[in-house]
């Protein structure tokens, strides 16, 4: 009897051991040789060239008084008919931005003094506009006849789209496209199929074409109609994915 019952154990034993190797099998086919799920991972990427309709301008007037509330009334008088221009020109002014209004001492350290003396004051406005549609062909203009009235410096033009959303799902749609198709050529091609998405990353840029600040202050020292180019808007979209390999 003891014989027989040991029999029937070690089966037991056996049967089991089969069992898991079985299994064990199965797993490795369906996740890989390290027990692992099979993905590969992908990155598509997607490109817009869109031309700008609009540019953003910077402005700055400053000022020198011998107090600081003669040098901050000179600056507020030279802004208010620069702004005056502007919305002569078409600019509204929901698209006028004050960015810094300061008045700082100009202090005399070449003396020997303590506390060193007060030359005078400064009187600072920055700010800035935005040109939209027909009014770009304006900025130019605005450049000239801003700098007549006390502009003192200009900084730079920078282009807009005011699509710049719709702009970057397009991209999105392309570079995820991208992604799709060559996962599934890789897939193809190592003889595997194609599953589920894992992971998805995406990242958008779109930089602005950008006018120098130094060569708008020398054309507008000319005065010759300071002319302006747009160029174009490029928008590239990436989109990294991790899809299941069957």
């Amino acid at each position: 009897m003891n014989i027989i019952r040991d029999f029937f154990v070690g089966s037991l034993l056996i049967a089991a051991l089969v069992s898991s190797v079985a299994a064990q099998d199965v797993d490795r086919d369906h996740h890989g040789r390290n027990g692992m799920e099979r993905t590969v991972r992908v990155r598509g990427e997607g490109k817009v060239m869109v031309a700008p309709d609009q540019v953003r301008l910077s402005a700055q007037v400053t000022t020198r008084g011998e107090t600081a509330v003669t040098a901050m009334k000179d600056a507020n008088a030279r802004t208010a008919a620069i702004l005056a221009l502007a919305k002569s020109l078409g600019v509204e002014t929901r698209n006028i931005q004050t960015s810094r209004v300061s008045v700082t001492p100009i202090v005399d350290y070449t003396r020997q003094i303590q506390p060193p003396p007060i030359l005078g004051y400064n009187g600072n406005n920055d700010f800035s506009l935005l040109f939209k549609g027909s009014l770009m062909e304006k900025v130019g203009e605005f450049i000239d006849r801003a700098t007549s009235l006390g502009a003192s410096s200009f900084g730079s033009l920078l282009y807009e789209s005011s699509r710049k959303r719709e702009i970057e799902r397009e991209a999105l749609q392309q570079a995820a496209g991208d992604a799709q198709v060559r996962a599934s050529l890789l897939a193809k091609e190592l003889g595997a199929v194609l599953g589920k998405v894992h992971t998805i990353a995406e990242s958008v840029s779109s930089p602005s074409p950008v006018f120098n600040a130094a060569r708008l202050d020398a054309m507008s020292a000319s005065s010759t109609g300071a002319p302006v180019m747009t160029g174009e808007l490029v928008i590239t979209a990436s989109v990294d994915v991790s899809f299941e390999l069957k």
